[in-house]
């Protein structure tokens, strides 16, 4: 049986675009020349700027921040379309690097994008906004867990095991994508995605909500600043005494990615998974515990960082479709 002309064109066109696609995909060249992270990094930073050129008068030494915003959304298109001329050149030399910088690059950026945010974070509500916070905790609990909890455990067994719980999100956020990039790529570029996108939605929250969390109280801000205990008590008192940042809690980041990172470690690495989980949920009691956040921040936290999972992939796949590699 013949097919009429008007049919096999169809299907030439069908079939020629799916080659297209393949070829595509194959050479690795996606229909646009930024990647997914490189479209919510600049989607963030605009916002920033954007934020910050609105509420100049409120934003502090804005002629440090927003060259250095702008400076990002510059480098980000740079790498970008040097990364494409590498690849349609076939220079190894180039490409091997600059991928491997792309794959990375919004890990060095998170450190500055959560301290500047107390550049800005006062631009709409001008006032800290904990009261409200303590006064959720308050209604709830009956007293104020972020100062009472540590207080009443302070034996030094207590302390130092709730800090190195809250101080393992840092070998943590190092050490499984550095694994998983060099034993299952796909999950480190899903992995580092996901972690980009809920530390973009935090700060976004941040620069609009300014909350210290539990060391807006004076005597938690003292404690957070006095050694004392051993080891892991020592080094979180030592970050915060070198920390000049606040605000920043609401919701907190800490669990919010640490979730993340125990979701990713399920899926992919089931034996880390089972101890993330573990850290998961001391890390998620010593973010009060240890005097950092409101309880209200912990319990948004949660929620943040197990939905933002999900979201990710979503708005990742639907990026993928717009040709967002």
């Amino acid at each position: 049986m013949q097919l009429s002309t008007k049919h096999t064109g169809y299907m030439t066109k069908r079939s020629l675009s799916k080659v297209s696609l393949f070829s595509q995909d194959l050479l690795g060249v996606s229909s646009n020349f930024l990647s997914a992270i490189d479209f919510i990094t600049i989607a963030f930073c605009g916002w920033i700027l954007l934020y910050m050129s609105v509420g100049i008068s409120y934003t502090y030494e804005p002629w440090i921040h927003i060259p250095k915003y702008l400076g990002v959304c510059i480098s980000v298109l740079l790498m970008a379309w040097l990364s494409r001329q590498a690849f349609v050149t076939g220079n190894p030399k180039l490409n091997k690097p600059l991928s491997f910088l792309r794959g990375i690059y919004p890990v060095l950026l998170f450190g500055y994008f959560f301290t500047s945010s107390h550049a800005f974070n006062r631009i709409i509500f001008h006032d800290w906004l904990d009261p409200l916070f303590m006064a959720i905790d308050k209604s709830v609990f009956g007293y104020y867990p972020s100062l009472e909890w540590g207080k009443e455990l302070s034996q030094a067994w207590a302390q130092e095991l709730f800090h190195a719980a809250y101080f393992c999100y840092y070998p943590m956020i190092a050490g499984l994508p550095v694994y998983l990039y060099f034993k299952q790529p796909k999950a480190f570029k899903e992995l580092i995605f996901n972690l980009t996108f809920v530390f973009y939605l935090c700060y976004t929250i941040y620069s609009i909500l300014p909350v210290i969390g539990g060391r807006f109280i004076p005597e938690a801000m003292e404690i957070t600043k006095t050694y004392r205990a051993g080891l892991f008590t020592h080094i979180m008192v030592f970050i915060y005494r070198h920390s000049g940042h606040l605000g920043g809690a609401f919701p907190s980041s800490h669990i919010a990615i640490t979730l993340v990172l125990t979701v990713a470690a399920l899926r992919f690495v089931r034996p880390a998974g089972y101890v993330f989980s573990v850290i998961a949920f001391f890390l998620s009691i010593a973010t009060v515990f240890c005097h950092y956040h409101w309880a209200i921040d912990a319990c948004m936290g949660i929620v943040t960082g197990i939905g933002a999972y999900y979201l990710a992939n979503y708005v990742r796949a639907k990026l993928f479709l717009l040709g967002y590699q």
